[in-house]
């Protein structure tokens, strides 16, 4: 099958599609991987670009815990 008609293809089946949050999942991915080549944290504000840099800073077992902890809160919780 050549490029054209994959995209053809394409084009046919994505036109028949009426959810709304399928497209904007589709959106997503073409968006994403069309935008490989730049440097993706451009398309963040400062801000979030800010708190991403932070984030990926942070001591990584600072906000984890164990299974076993995790299991044990939930109990809790669900008792309430």
């Amino acid at each position: 099958m050549s490029i054209q008609q994959m995209q053809q293809q394409l084009i046919d089946n994505i036109s028949t599609i009426k959810d709304e949050n399928i497209l904007k999942m589709l959106d997503e991915e073409v968006s994403y991987y069309l935008r490989l080549k730049e440097d993706l944290s451009e398309l963040l504000s400062e801000e979030d670009h800010k708190e991403l840099v932070m984030l990926a800073s942070e001591p990584i077992d600072k906000n984890t815990m164990s299974l076993k902890e995790f299991n044990t809160i939930m109990d809790k919780w669900r008792m309430k």
